[in-house]
């Protein structure tokens, strides 16, 4: 994944003041004079977390919260605890997201710690989850920005790798027994059949995608073909009234060929007679 360039003071104004925009319009009950707004709850993790993804190339960062958004599915809070119960550490909120993706998707902390890799997938579920009405607002306005990424094939690749990193969370618990947890067995195994749902679903998606693009291709030929049968249809009847057009001359060269030669034998006889035609 590319390297998360640094956000410039304007676009990192920008994002702070989009945030507190939301926050103020979440609000129940109006504010009194001198009453200062209460602070939402996790706001100062979600700023944080949100302020570190690239803004550099907006399908690059819509790519970061479209991957934020898909971690969260499934993710009972039963799984919650039992990824908190299983981690070996607390990952610090000021962990920049990029370290975290990197970390669960690195195959030798699967192996060499993969109690790491829990506390790493749990931070970025637990940000996904509570951070999810920003996420939502940043994904609507960058669908508004460039409608390009609502396209189908992009955001199934995104949800492929989002399903990645969540098989490689199912493998790293089975490598730690989980599924012998009298307690958290039962959660792991309806985590793991979720995710074979929504491996279905992906597929499913692409499927329609693939069939979709065939038959576009397939009509984008057959229009192809019916221009060029026209094309070779209308030169044939160009050609069928050119020929006519030359016949109907050539019939009218003959009658007046012809006639022509009438009068010339007419002409003839009259001479011979002495100007007398009878």
């Amino acid at each position: 994944m590319k390297s998360v360039q640094k956000f410039s003071l304007a676009s990192l104004l920008m994002l702070v003041a989009l945030l507190f925009a939301g926050f103020a319009a979440s609000a129940k009950t109006p504010l009194h004079k001198n009453e200062k707004p209460a602070p939402a709850p996790r706001q100062e993790f979600c700023i944080h977390v949100i302020s570190g993804f690239p803004t550099s190339d907006q399908a690059v960062r819509y790519q970061f919260f479209r991957l934020s958004h898909s971690m969260a599915r499934e993710a009972t809070p039963e799984f919650r605890e039992l990824l908190a119960h299983y981690a070996s550490t607390t990952i610090s909120e000021k962990t920049p997201v990029r370290k975290v993706v990197e970390g669960m998707a690195n195959p030798v902390l699967k192996q060499a710690a993969p109690r790491l890799v829990v506390a790493q997938s749990a931070w970025m579920i637990n940000f996904a989850q509570e951070c999810k009405s920003q996420i939502d607002g940043q994904i609507k306005a960058l669908y508004a920005y460039d409608k390009d990424l609502k396209m189908v094939d992009f955001n199934t690749t995104i949800d492929k790798d989002a399903l990645y990193l969540r098989q490689i969370l199912v493998d790293t618990l089975y490598r730690l027994d989980v599924n012998k947890d009298p307690k958290y067995g039962p959660v792991l195994k309806t985590y793991a059949h979720a995710l074979v749902r929504t491996r279905n679903g992906i597929e499913y998606t692409a499927y329609n995608g693939e069939v979709g693009d065939i038959e576009a291709q397939f009509m984008g030929d057959l229009d192809k073909r019916l221009a060029r049968s026209n094309d070779i249809v209308n030169s044939e009847m160009d050609r069928n009234a050119l020929a006519d057009s030359v016949a109907l001359a050539n019939d009218m060269n003959e009658a007046t060929k012809r006639e022509e030669q009438a009068r010339q034998v007419q002409t003839l006889i009259r001479i011979l007679n002495g100007g007398n035609t009878n």
